[in-house]
Order: structure tokens, then C-alpha cells, then sequence
């Protein structure tokens, strides 16, 4: 009797105290950016799962690819070049800070009207622009307007547009671990672990990587695996949070 009593409070303390990953549904964004300017961006649209693609405005293949991702099941958002610190080339559609408010809402219209099915935004580049509230303001102001959300790709850390969404009730969110910087093996495993380790630790993670022949086979083998780990692959759209704060005086008197 002693030893069925001592058996049963083991499987009892195991039970508790076992780690709740498994049972707390973590979940992880992948963002593919940079899509548009390779007809080889095409494959990418064959990622298992439920990838979110960011696609470059005014790019050859910005329309084929989203008209294809979209038919797939897949999710498109509007990557938006924005000024760099280093003045980096944007190419087509880009924001910038010099522009007023009107031209970049202006702007930003055409973009989003140039990519079919578009449902959230982030940033190509933008280490400069997203440090400026004017600037962020006007992009914002545009989203909350047509209801998309927006994810900072945090290429600053100086950044306000998170902050500055949640202000204006725009759902958003921030990219956690950048995938591939380098494309070697060993690179692309030790960020893919920052990000399964990010998401066991706080629930959620957005990755962020590009179309390259490396990254694509890299997450072709490793997206099946994620079920077993406790994790569900979703859209970004499904970790951008709406603030609940009430918008305040100030904004409302910007946005009108």
C-alpha cells in the first residue's frame, strides 16, 4: 500500500512540475522578406505551412508571386523600403523622411495597391525612418485607416514604430531573430534554435529570412519538425496585437 501511495505522488509531482511547453501552444511567425526582384522567388511560395511572405512594391515578380502565395494559402504583406541610416539604396516605393506626410501616405497607397491581397506591412530597411515619429506617424496613420497590421522588423533600436502602432491602435508586433544573415549551416541552425527557444520561453517569435536557395531548403526540413516541438507555425497577422489603450487626445488631433 506504502509503495502504491509513493508511486501515485511521483506521477503526481512529475506531472506538475513537468515543463508546459508542450501544453502552453507556443507559436512562431516566419516572415520570408525581400520578394520581387528574382523570378526564383517563386519557390519560396512552396514552404510548407503557414508562412508569411513580405513582398516588395514595383518589383517584376512583387504580382505573379503574391497572385501565386495567396492561391497557396499563404499570407502576403507589403515589405515597405524606408530610408536607411546609411542611405542605402531603396529602389522603388521608398519612404523616406524628407517626404511630407501626404507623400508618404501617397506613396505608401500606390505600394500597397501595386501587391494583391496584402494584409500587414513591415519594413525594408528603415533603420533611419522608423527612428522619425513624424514619418512613422503618417505610414501608421494609413494602416489603421485601411485596418492592416504592421511588424517592426527592429532594423533600429532606437525604433518608435511599435510603440507609436500600439498609440494608434494598430495591431503590431517586432521580429525577434533575424534567420540568415549568413547562409552557412551551422549559422542558420543556432538562429533557428534562438528562435524555437524564444518561443518555449515567452509563448511567441517572428523570424525573419530571405528567399535564398539556402534558407528555403533550411526550412523545408525544419517547419514539419515544429509540431513535435510543441510549437504551431502561424501567419504573422495572428501575433500582431491590438492595443487596448484608447487612442489619445494628441494622436487623434495628428490623425485629423
Amino acid at each position: 500500500m506504502r509503495a502504491l501511495i509513493v508511486t501515485i505522488f511521483v506521477f503526481v509531482s512529475v506531472f506538475l512540475t513537468a515543463p508546459t511547453a508542450l501544453s502552453a501552444n507556443a507559436r512562431v511567425a516566419i516572415i520570408i522578406d525581400d520578394i520581387g526582384n528574382n523570378r526564383s522567388d517563386l519557390n519560396a511560395a512552396l514552404l510548407p505551412g503557414n508562412v508569411t511572405f513580405a513582398v516588395l512594391p514595383f518589383t517584376p515578380h512583387a504580382r505573379s508571386f503574391a497572385l501565386r502565395a495567396h492561391h497557396q494559402g499563404k499570407q502576403i504583406m507589403l515589405h515597405a523600403p524606408m530610408q536607411a541610416v546609411r542611405g542605402n539604396r531603396l529602389g522603388p516605393g521608398a519612404l523616406t523622411t524628407e517626404m511630407s506626410s501626404a507623400e508618404i501616405k501617397l506613396e505608401l497607397q500606390r505600394a500597397l495597391d501595386d501587391v494583391p491581397y496584402v494584409v500587414g506591412v513591415n519594413n525594408h530597411m528603415g533603420s533611419y525612418f522608423t527612428q522619425v515619429e513624424s514619418s512613422m506617424r503618417a505610414v501608421l496613420e494609413t494602416l489603421q485607416y485601411k485596418q492592416l497590421y504592421f511588424i517592426d522588423s527592429r532594423t533600429s533600436e532606437f525604433s518608435v514604430a511599435e510603440q507609436l502602432a500600439e498609440d494608434l491602435q494598430v495591431a503590431t508586433n517586432h521580429r525577434h531573430v533575424f534567420l540568415d544573415n549568413d547562409v552557412e549551416l551551422t549559422y542558420l541552425q543556432q538562429q533557428w534554435q534562438q528562435l524555437i527557444d524564444q518561443a518555449l520561453a515567452t509563448g511567441e517569435a517572428i523570424g525573419i529570412g530571405h528567399p535564398y536557395p539556402e534558407t528555403l531548403a533550411f526550412l523545408k526540413q525544419e517547419i514539419p519538425k515544429l509540431e513535435a516541438q510543441g510549437i504551431t507555425l502561424v501567419f504573422a497577422s495572428e501575433l500582431a496585437k491590438p492595443s487596448k489603450r484608447p487612442l489619445s487626445r494628441r494622436l487623434l488631433e495628428a490623425s485629423e
